[in-house]
Protein backbone atom coordinates (compact mmCIF):
# COMPACT_ATOMS: atom_id res chain seq x y z
CA UNK A 1 0.00 0.00 0.00
CA UNK A 2 1.17 3.51 -0.73
CA UNK A 3 2.60 5.49 2.15
CA UNK A 4 0.14 8.32 1.58
CA UNK A 5 -2.98 6.13 2.05
CA UNK A 6 -4.41 5.97 5.54
CA UNK A 7 -7.00 3.36 6.54
CA UNK A 8 -9.18 4.46 9.43
CA UNK A 9 -12.71 4.61 10.79
CA UNK A 10 -14.83 7.23 9.05
CA UNK A 11 -15.54 10.48 10.84
CA UNK A 12 -18.13 13.24 10.51
CA UNK A 13 -16.16 15.18 7.89
CA UNK A 14 -16.05 12.21 5.46
CA UNK A 15 -19.70 12.14 4.38
CA UNK A 16 -19.46 14.12 1.13
CA UNK A 17 -16.42 12.13 -0.06
CA UNK A 18 -18.18 8.87 0.79
CA UNK A 19 -21.28 9.93 -1.15
CA UNK A 20 -19.12 10.87 -4.15
CA UNK A 21 -17.54 7.40 -4.06
CA UNK A 22 -20.94 5.69 -3.80
CA UNK A 23 -22.14 7.80 -6.72
CA UNK A 24 -19.37 6.46 -9.00
CA UNK A 25 -20.07 4.14 -11.95
CA UNK A 26 -18.33 1.24 -10.14
CA UNK A 27 -20.75 1.52 -7.22
CA UNK A 28 -24.36 2.70 -7.27
CA UNK A 29 -24.00 4.67 -10.52
CA UNK A 30 -25.69 7.89 -9.54
CA UNK A 31 -28.06 6.59 -6.89
CA UNK A 32 -26.41 8.00 -3.76
CA UNK A 33 -28.77 9.67 -1.31
CA UNK A 34 -29.20 13.40 -1.22
CA UNK A 35 -26.89 15.02 1.34
CA UNK A 36 -29.71 15.92 3.77
CA UNK A 37 -31.06 12.34 3.85
CA UNK A 38 -27.59 10.84 3.87
CA UNK A 39 -26.61 12.97 6.86
CA UNK A 40 -29.39 11.40 8.97
CA UNK A 41 -28.31 7.86 8.02
CA UNK A 42 -24.63 8.70 8.45
CA UNK A 43 -25.13 10.13 11.95
CA UNK A 44 -27.01 6.97 12.91
CA UNK A 45 -24.08 4.86 11.66
CA UNK A 46 -21.51 6.97 13.51
CA UNK A 47 -23.56 6.71 16.72
CA UNK A 48 -23.77 2.89 16.56
CA UNK A 49 -20.87 1.33 18.45
CA UNK A 50 -21.19 -1.90 16.44
CA UNK A 51 -21.25 -0.33 12.97
CA UNK A 52 -18.15 0.96 11.23
CA UNK A 53 -17.51 2.62 7.93
CA UNK A 54 -13.84 2.12 7.23
CA UNK A 55 -12.22 4.47 4.73
CA UNK A 56 -8.98 4.63 2.82
CA UNK A 57 -8.02 8.27 2.49
CA UNK A 58 -5.34 10.39 0.90
CA UNK A 59 -4.72 14.11 1.02
CA UNK A 60 -7.17 14.34 -1.91
CA UNK A 61 -10.02 12.59 -0.09
CA UNK A 62 -11.66 9.19 0.37
CA UNK A 63 -10.61 6.63 -2.25
CA UNK A 64 -12.27 3.50 -0.82
CA UNK A 65 -14.77 2.35 1.80
CA UNK A 66 -15.82 -0.90 3.42
CA UNK A 67 -18.50 -1.55 6.02
CA UNK A 68 -18.14 -3.68 9.14
CA UNK A 69 -21.07 -4.53 11.38
CA UNK A 70 -20.58 -6.47 14.62
CA UNK A 71 -23.59 -8.70 15.30
CA UNK A 72 -24.32 -10.20 18.72
CA UNK A 73 -25.22 -13.90 18.65
CA UNK A 74 -27.31 -16.00 21.01
CA UNK A 75 -25.22 -18.98 19.88
CA UNK A 76 -21.53 -19.61 20.51
CA UNK A 77 -21.91 -18.42 24.10
CA UNK A 78 -23.00 -14.93 23.10
CA UNK A 79 -20.08 -14.40 20.77
CA UNK A 80 -20.16 -11.94 17.90
CA UNK A 81 -20.08 -12.26 14.12
CA UNK A 82 -18.43 -9.71 11.84
CA UNK A 83 -20.43 -8.82 8.75
CA UNK A 84 -18.30 -7.14 6.07
CA UNK A 85 -19.94 -5.54 3.06
CA UNK A 86 -19.92 -2.62 0.62
CA UNK A 87 -16.29 -2.63 -0.47
CA UNK A 88 -16.08 0.24 -2.96
CA UNK A 89 -12.81 1.46 -4.44
CA UNK A 90 -12.43 4.51 -6.65
CA UNK A 91 -12.17 3.72 -10.34
CA UNK A 92 -8.97 5.82 -10.46
CA UNK A 93 -7.03 3.45 -8.18
CA UNK A 94 -4.67 1.13 -10.05
CA UNK A 95 -3.71 -1.19 -7.18
CA UNK A 96 -7.26 -2.22 -6.25
CA UNK A 97 -6.26 -5.70 -5.08
CA UNK A 98 -3.64 -4.38 -2.67
CA UNK A 99 -6.03 -1.77 -1.29
CA UNK A 100 -8.84 -4.34 -0.94
CA UNK A 101 -6.49 -6.66 0.96
CA UNK A 102 -5.48 -3.82 3.28
CA UNK A 103 -9.08 -2.75 3.92
CA UNK A 104 -10.25 -6.30 4.60
CA UNK A 105 -7.20 -6.90 6.79
CA UNK A 106 -8.07 -3.80 8.84
CA UNK A 107 -11.69 -4.94 9.26
CA UNK A 108 -10.52 -8.45 10.20
CA UNK A 109 -8.28 -7.01 12.94
CA UNK A 110 -11.16 -4.88 14.22
CA UNK A 111 -13.43 -7.95 14.21
CA UNK A 112 -10.83 -9.86 16.23
CA UNK A 113 -10.69 -6.97 18.75
CA UNK A 114 -14.46 -7.37 19.18
CA UNK A 115 -14.07 -11.10 19.81
CA UNK A 116 -15.84 -12.20 16.64
CA UNK A 117 -15.78 -15.93 16.03
CA UNK A 118 -16.77 -15.60 12.37
CA UNK A 119 -16.56 -13.16 9.48
CA UNK A 120 -19.26 -13.11 6.81
CA UNK A 121 -18.61 -11.33 3.51
CA UNK A 122 -21.31 -9.99 1.25
CA UNK A 123 -20.55 -7.47 -1.43
CA UNK A 124 -22.44 -6.09 -4.41
CA UNK A 125 -19.32 -4.47 -5.85
CA UNK A 126 -15.83 -5.65 -6.85
CA UNK A 127 -16.61 -9.38 -6.59
CA UNK A 128 -13.18 -10.28 -7.97
CA UNK A 129 -11.50 -8.29 -5.20
CA UNK A 130 -13.50 -10.02 -2.48
CA UNK A 131 -12.55 -13.40 -3.98
CA UNK A 132 -8.83 -12.58 -4.14
CA UNK A 133 -8.78 -10.94 -0.70
CA UNK A 134 -10.67 -13.87 0.79
CA UNK A 135 -8.02 -16.20 -0.60
CA UNK A 136 -5.35 -14.00 1.03
CA UNK A 137 -7.17 -14.60 4.33
CA UNK A 138 -7.20 -18.36 3.75
CA UNK A 139 -10.65 -18.82 2.20
CA UNK A 140 -11.46 -20.67 -0.96
CA UNK A 141 -12.94 -18.72 -3.88
CA UNK A 142 -16.69 -18.35 -3.48
CA UNK A 143 -16.71 -19.01 0.28
CA UNK A 144 -18.45 -16.16 2.04
CA UNK A 145 -17.59 -16.84 5.66
CA UNK A 146 -14.88 -18.27 7.84
CA UNK A 147 -14.33 -18.85 11.52
CA UNK A 148 -11.82 -16.90 13.57
CA UNK A 149 -10.15 -18.52 16.55
CA UNK A 150 -12.17 -17.83 19.70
Amino acid sequence: MSDNIIIRKANESDLEDILALINSPDADDGTAMELRDANTVYQSILDDSNYFLIVASTEDGIIAIITLTIIMQMTHEGSTTAYITDLIISENILEKTTLANDLIGYTKELAEEYGCYKIVFHNDYHHELIDSSSQELGLEKGVSSFNLPI
